[in-house]
């Protein structure tokens, strides 16, 4: 490759390789083109029109081991031989990077190659659990939160919406802890140990109590993203339905 572009991609050192500029340049091409190779692979792994084969799902970190791996169990029944392979993480994927076959984002996306349809909205507010409610006065006001321990997000996930949300709501107090996921900030306040703000779905399956109730819930409108070259592939077809049915089972529990 080097000889071919007539660059100098590695430095060879004592103790292994090391990227040039050139090569760091050339880094997010390479990754781009090894993700499109593997989505070539699931594809011609089986014939579009056999149910059966894996579909890679990216979603948010609770919403996939809250909602949708849960309510799988139906489709596993009518499907056995689909396979899944689920990315949940706190860190969106840049959309023009990802080659996942199905992404759920709690935004619209401005680009990426997908068709994309919404599938339901998510509330989401700020929660303590019963025990913490018992050992402190809850607030009544927002201004009020500055006497409680509040439960937030690391500074490089200050970028996310409901990060965000958090600091607005909360004004000039500061979390008493930071975490980077919403599962450990989950069992944070599952431990009595403050006040987080969390998708309402998760919260009132953990028997939650929510905080500043008279105060108006945060919506986002969640959007289901079909990679698409993955069109006309029948697996596909049948998990991205099953899905869409899902979420519209799940509306009062997403109030």
């Amino acid at each position: 490759l080097e000889e071919s572009l007539s660059t100098v991609l590695f430095l060879k050192k004592t103790n292994g390789y090391f990227l040039t500029e050139a090569g760091k340049a050339m880094l997010p091409l390479a990754l781009e083109t090894q993700e499109r190779f593997k989505l070539m692979e699931r594809q011609m792994s089986q014939p579009n029109d056999r149910m059966a084969g894996p579909v890679r799902i990216d979603c948010p970190e609770l919403m996939g081991t809250h909602l949708i791996i849960p309510g799988l169990a139906d489709f596993h029944d009518r499907y056995p031989e689909i396979s899944f392979d689920f990315i949940n993480t706190a860190v969106s994927s840049k959309l023009t990077q990802s080659h996942s076959d199905i992404i759920i984002r709690l935004r619209r996306p401005e680009n990426g190659n997908f068709t994309m349809r919404r599938v339901g909205t998510l509330m989401q507010g700020l929660f303590c659990s019963d025990g913490y409610a018992a050992a402190n006065k809850l607030p009544d006001t927002p201004d009020d939160l500055q006497h409680h321990h509040l439960i937030g997000w690391t500074e490089e996930m200050s970028y996310m919406p409901l990060a965000q949300w958090l600091n607005e709501v909360s004004g000039e107090q500061k979390p008493w802890m930071r975490v980077s996921n919403l599962n450990a900030q989950l069992k944070a306040v599952e431990a009595h140990l403050g006040i987080a703000a969390l998708p309402t779905y998760v919260a009132h399956q953990s028997g939650l109590r929510q905080v500043l109730a008279d105060s108006p819930l945060r919506s986002s409108d969640i959007w289901l993203l079909r990679n698409q070259a993955t069109q006309g592939v029948g697996r596909v077809d049948q998990v991205v339905d099953y899905l869409t049915e899902l979420f519209h089972s799940k509306t009062a529990e997403m109030q």
